[in-house]
């Protein structure tokens, strides 16, 4: 299956501004799907495949050079994640081929930041093979970049992006009511591609100004970095032997430990004498009685 034809329709899409449709047959039939520019095409990369590398230039010096320093870059391959309805993917306009991930590169620099995204296309030749592919390059300021490579070194840290294609150049989409139902989002490589070319007013293009405001709102940024890590519970600080002799000392009159054995209750001495002040009087009793009987006896053999 070769490649589809892509035409021009100046009152296609919804509010018939302009779409472009892709076919097959000599001429449309009427019901392809026509891709028109549409607002909230937001792309949610999950990224792996991390790296980083560290650049330096290298020079003949024939004369005094001004000082030159490395530059350093994290690659990653980003991976479009569903949306609520569906997935989106992107496609180059008059290709069938679906991609679901992006290079993705951020560079440290010194001068300013920027972010672009759009499509590589490789044609095949003998021993080449044709390659579509689409890449998210971003410059930031070093003084950010050092804080985004210190959070992605941390254990389990997970990188993602958050961009919004349509703030892009020549990406374009079917309408849709809603902003989280996944559709493919083709890439117009250029204006050469299409075949009533000249059919597509000037107006339709976007001006440089106007294509800069959309990718230099402060309050709306068109890419959005986010890294996520799990939390590490905190440790407490290993106790000294001092810190524990100072416990120690704190405890004083503190409970007794449940496995520790408690005293046997004493028992109360006053029953007991009382049981022993009547023995000894019954005793006397007997020992009276006994000698009074010896002595009677001694009185009557006198």
């Amino acid at each position: 299956m070769g490649e589809l034809k892509v035409r021009f329709l100046p009152e296609g899409g919804f509010d018939k501004n302009g779409a472009f449709i892709e076919y097959e047959d000599d001429a449309p039939n009427g019901d392809e799907k026509e891709y028109q520019r549409q607002s909230y095409l937001t792309l949610d990369l999950a990224c792996n495949d991390l790296h980083v590398g560290t650049h330096f230039s290298v020079l003949n010096e024939t004369e005094e050079q001004p000082e030159r320093t490395a530059s350093r870059a994290i690659r990653a391959k980003g991976v479009v994640q569903p949306a609520r309805w569906g997935r989106f993917s992107l496609s180059r306009m008059g290709e069938r081929q679906n991609i679901h991930e992006v290079d993705v590169r951020i560079r440290e620099n010194k001068h300013g930041e920027a972010a672009m995204m759009s499509g590589l296309f490789i044609e095949g030749d003998l021993d080449i093979e044709s390659e579509d592919s689409f890449f998210l390059q971003i410059e930031m300021h070093s003084d950010r970049f050092a804080p985004l490579l210190k959070e992605l070194a941390a254990p389990g840290a997970k990188l993602r992006l958050s961009v919004d294609v349509e703030r892009f150049r020549n990406f374009y989409a079917e309408w849709s009511p809603s902003i989280s139902e996944g559709r493919v989002i083709k890439f117009l490589k250029s204006k050469r591609d299409v075949e009533n070319a000249d059919e597509i007013p000037e107006d339709f293009w976007r001006t440089p100004e106007f294509q800069r405001e959309l990718v230099s709102n402060l309050d709306d940024p068109p890419v959005r970095i986010s890294v996520g890590r799990p939390l590490q519970p905190l440790s407490l600080a290993p106790s000294t032997a001092e810190d524990e002799e100072d416990d120690c000392d704190k405890d004083v009159g503190a409970p007794l430990s449940s496995f520790q054995p408690m005293p046997a209750p004493v028992p109360n001495p006053i029953p007991a004498l009382e049981e022993l002040s009547k023995r000894l009087r019954r005793g006397a009793f007997w020992i009276s009685l006994w000698l009074a009987l010896i002595f009677a006896i001694l009185l009557l053999q006198a």
